[in-house]
């Protein structure tokens, strides 16, 4: 009698399968989070920059005009050199700080925040925003950001000028001009 051998042919099975597809989904979801950790981080990046140019401009004009923004400078959100950097055409927001400066010439070009947004509200905003005081008898600006990768804790006890602007428009970022 004649024996046939079986001969196994080439392949993978289908648990070898699974396993390779399962290992590769694994890889993928780590390497997306790790996409979009960097992707925040960057964004965290040009905020902070942002910030630092306009603390800049606002600088440059408080030297030349002898103070920050005030009621009746023509420009500056509400009229009071303070409010949404980006906003105009709303109560009393005839010019935007951001085209002040540009006019102005401190600064050359339109700095909005990463998210494209120039006027929000809460714990999401992601807007940039100026608020100008006096403090003691120094005349003082914030200029304030919402980072992506820093948690909310309270900018009130920070001693800023504009308390709850923390939870208003959800700054967790800020720097500090004084003349």
């Amino acid at each position: 009698m004649i024996r046939r051998m079986r001969v196994r042919q080439p392949g993978f099975t289908i648990v070898e399968l699974l396993i390779v597809v399962v290992v590769i989904g694994i890889l993928a979801a780590i390497v997306i989070v790790a996409y979009n950790g960097i992707q925040q981080s960057a964004r965290d990046t040009v905020r902070k920059q942002d910030v630092a140019t306009i603390g800049k401009a606002l600088q440059l004009y408080a030297i030349e005009n002898g103070g920050f923004m005030s009621a009746g400078s023509g420009c500056g959100g509400n009229g009071n050199g303070g409010g949404w950097f980006n906003y105009e055409g709303g109560s009393g927001y005839t010019v935007s700080i951001n085209n002040c400066l540009i006019n102005g010439g401190y600064m050359n070009q339109e700095i909005i925040d990463p998210s494209g947004s120039r006027a929000c509200g809460g714990l999401n905003c992601r807007a940039y925003f100026v608020s100008t005081c006096t403090q003691g008898s120094r005349q003082v600006s914030y200029v304030y950001a919402n980072l992506e990768t820093v948690g909310h804790t309270s900018t009130d006890t920070d001693s800023t000028c504009n308390t709850g602007i923390d939870t208003s428009i959800g700054s967790n970022y800020f720097i500090k001009l004084d003349l």
